[in-house]
């Protein structure tokens, strides 16, 4: 994977104008098969070894929402339609609604520099200030690089939001503003402090106030700062040596508009309802919703894997165009959750999926279930790579430790012949200390190798976002490498320091002693 973490643009933008139907509705039949939903959902779980999942699906005035697996399978509680999420990035087109709806009122102007409303935000390109848009922050043409996820520190300060933003003037833009598409989560924290700035409010309280009372989003909330007791939270995951194993990460409260609103199935059925439906949200916030859905034509459409068609990008929003309809979509991930959300105006089929691990299992379900509610079969699922890693981490863990446990036993064994006589020091030379200089650089090298190989696979970023966002193995894996490479290195400069007499050799060279000793008794 490249630079371009992930690449993204838009196509155009649909209303529908049907009545919004209640997104608690269970409803089975006329369109939604209970069976069949239910029936994909838990062998993909099973597959991909999901420890839970909530789901909506959206079909026609019929909704469906469920909870599978287990939201805390220490405590044995099971995931339910109110059982709360991290959204990860499906966090932007929330946060993409709460900007504009400050553009309706007048308040924003997508047209202005960044700095009208961040004065003290200074960025470079190519050795040049630039001064990117607020429209550029919005449609993922800022300049940002993908990188800006690898550089927020874990805070849970009321300065976290602006700390973050900051903290992206450290480094040059990787392309001039809206010339080239490039997703970060950087551009959303941005508008995160835009927001803040205009409305004089924090980010968590303006969203629950302006955004998700008014929608009717009641379980919905902004990050972990405000939110109220008594809620259902799903614990995190992520793999582990033997299955998924509960993991705490850090709080990166300055990361909240682009990565870490959370909410349930219950909620994102209404908000797919919603966006299939704007004319059904209250007044003020229908032009909003509206145009989050315009996608970016500023710069060219963007194919890449996994999807087969290309898309651009609007207000938190990839959007494809199909021909004779559009399908907007998105996916999200922090270190150990992930969504995805996808909806079809023209056919009124809105599909989310939550679930409480980092992985492609929810865009696999999600895209799943979208085939299945146009009645087509579901395609093979792809690859995760999360697991992939995790595989190759358990992998190397079993290797390095048995060659560890023979290379113990060697050292001990070793030990053992010179303490009784049968390795003797060898005299320096100029080709044992050439030979020995190899091996200590050798180690040397095997420890370089097991310091950046993680961060060559993690996209160069460095061993602090590595450790929160891979599986429990990476880590161990690479410790254990090092290990071994630098116990078999020093054991071959044991043995070249320390070479092996053959017994009868040393027998021989101690018996002339006890004849001569024996002649002179």
């Amino acid at each position: 994977m490249n630079r371009l973490l992930i690449k993204m643009l838009c196509a155009c933008m649909l209303l529908g104008i049907a009545a919004l139907p209640p997104a608690s509705a269970n409803t089975a039949g006329s369109g939604i098969s209970a069976e069949s939903v239910d029936q994909y959902v838990r062998k993909l779980m099973d597959q991909m070894d999901l420890p839970g999942v909530s789901v909506a699906v959206l079909r026609g005035d019929k909704t469906y929402v469920k909870g599978y697996g287990k939201a805390d399978a220490s405590r044995n509680i099971p995931v339910t339609p109110d059982t709360l999420f991290e959204l990860g990035s499906n966090s932007k087109a929330f946060t993409s609604v709460g900007l504009l709806l400050l553009v309706e009122r007048g308040l924003v102007d997508l047209e202005a520099p960044v700095t009208r409303y961040l004065p003290w935000l200074t960025l470079q390109a190519r050795g040049e200030s630039a001064e990117p848009t607020v429209g550029h922050f919005l449609n993922q043409t800022s300049g940002l690089g993908s990188d800006s996820v690898a550089r927020i520190d874990p805070s849970t300060e009321d300065s976290a939001l602006q700390d973050t933003v900051r903290g992206l003037s450290e480094n040059p833009l990787w392309s001039k503003p809206g010339t080239q598409f490039l997703y970060s989560t950087g551009n959303y924290d941005v508008l995160g402090a835009i927001i803040e700035a205009v409305s004089g409010m924090s980010y968590e309280s303006y969203m629950s106030a302006e955004i998700f009372q008014p929608l009717g989003l009641e379980l919905t909330t902004a990050g972990r700062a405000i939110l109220q007791g008594g809620k259902e939270i799903s614990q995190g995951y992520k793999p582990g040596f033997i299955g998924n194993r509960e993991y705490q990460a850090p709080v990166y409260r300055g990361n909240t508009p682009a990565g870490y609103i959370l909410s349930s199935a219950t909620d994102m059925a209404r908000w797919l309802n919603l966006q299939m439906n704007p004319a059904a949200a209250p007044l003020e916030l229908r032009g909003a919703i509206a145009r989050a859905q315009i996608p970016d034509e500023t710069v060219k459409a963007t194919l890449t894997p996994p999807y087969t068609t290309s898309f651009r990008y609007g207000g938190g929003w990839l959007v494809f165009n199909k021909g004779d309809h559009t399908l907007f979509s998105h996916g999200g991930n922090n270190p150990n959750f992930s969504s995805y959300v996808l909806f079809d105006p023209v056919q009124q089929i809105g599909v989310a999926v939550l679930g409480n691990r980092n992985t492609t299992a929810t865009y696999a379900i999600c895209e799943g279930l979208y085939a299945l509610q146009q009645d087509l079969k579901p395609a093979a699922a792809p690859m995760d790579t999360m697991d992939t890693a995790n595989l190759a981490g358990r992998i190397v863990i079993l290797i390095s430790t048995a060659l560890c446990l023979w290379l113990l036993y060697a050292w001990v064994k070793d030990l053992r012949l010179i303490r009784n006589g049968r390795r003797l020091r060898k005299g320096p030379s100029f080709a044992l200390y050439v030979k020995s200089s190899g091996l200590v650089i050798l180690a040397a090298l095997i420890l370089g190798m097991t310091w950046y190989i993680p961060k060559m696979l993690f996209w160069g970023y460095p061993w602090r976002f590595i450790v929160v966002w891979a599986p429990f193995t990476i880590a161990p894996a690479m410790i254990m490498t090092a290990i071994t490479g630098t116990m078999f290195s020093f054991l071959r400069l044991l043995k070249m320091w320390f070479p092996l007499y053959p017994a009868v050799l040393t027998y021989n060279r101690a018996q002339p002693q006890v004849i001569q000793e024996e002649a002179s008794l």
